[in-house]
């Protein structure tokens, strides 16, 4: 595998490790995630995830996300989003490489996935909640204006446990997720097509504290296999802060990357509203 698709893979891994409370499941913890929207409710969420790096220099990818999700039944939510890409790199502090910056923003791509409870997470009378997830995203194009072809199916479980009243709530979400990646023929590259196979665990918890608001904790670990085996591997780890009223919320979550020497940190928060 080419340096540049290595690289393009790993901006791409910054940004799949948090999947954010989306109709993919996620790591997000609020109180209704395992269960789908109300039926007939429509809820439209702003979706807003980042990685930062710092190695004597400076670089900023970001994906936006303005999400549909409708409550088709009771237990089947339909979901499609619309997918943002934002780039900013800087080199000033970088050892002996001019100074140069880029920033670049565009519509990369769509998403469309379902959610399908199996266990109702608010039946006390039950172990625990489940819902079943399944989706399909395509980006055509990079935030660069560049084409692309990056396909991905996912498929998750989201397990969930409410305790104490509903007060505090666990979370563990497995995800399977296959992928097919290729760059911009534009770039000379001769090896631009990337497969991979990426399994992740998230796990969190969130407690309310009162008054709406919630606070937790919660992390993911992922690894990529590629068509020659092992590829990589990441976990991020940080709090969340989630404050529910009664037709909108607002959660946001820091988690830097651990047990590794790589300066980085992903950054996400969501806004959703209920019709």
């Amino acid at each position: 595998m080419s340096k540049q698709t290595k690289t393009k893979l790993a901006a791409l891994l910054f940004l799949a490790a948090l999947p954010a409370i989306n109709a993919f499941g996620g790591i997000f913890v609020i109180t209704d995630d395992a269960a789908p929207a109300g039926t007939g409710d429509l809820e439209v969420t702003l979706n807003w995830e980042a990685s930062a790096t710092t190695d004597h220099r400076h670089c900023l990818s970001i994906a936006p996300a303005v999400e549909f999700a409708y409550g088709a039944t009771e237990t089947l939510e339909i979901a499609a989003s619309l997918d943002f890409g934002h780039e900013y790199m800087s080199t000033r502090y970088a050892r002996k490489i001019a100074e140069s910056r880029t920033h670049d923003f565009n519509f990369t791509g769509i998403s469309v996935a379902l959610k399908n409870m199996i266990l109702d997470p608010e039946n006390q009378e039950l172990p625990f909640g489940l819902s079943l997830t399944g989706g399909f995203s395509w980006a055509f194009a990079g935030a660069d204006q560049s084409s692309a072809r990056d396909i991905t199916f996912e498929l998750g479980l989201i397990f969930q446990k409410n305790l104490l009243n509903n007060d505090l709530v666990l979370a563990f979400t497995p995800v399977v997720a296959f992928s097919s990646a290729k760059g911009d023929p534009a770039d000379g590259s001769t090896d631009s097509t990337f497969d991979s196979t990426e399994y992740s665990l998230a796990a969190g918890a969130s407690y309310h504290v009162g008054n709406g608001f919630r606070v937790g904790f919660e992390g993911v670990y992922s690894i990529v296999y590629a068509a020659d085996g092992f590829d990589d591997d990441q976990f991020y780890a940080g709090p969340n802060c989630c404050y529910e009223a009664e037709n909108w919320w607002l959660t946001v979550t820091v988690a830097p990357r651990l047990f590794t020497s790589a300066d980085d940190i992903l950054i996400a928060g969501q806004f959703g509203y209920v019709f």
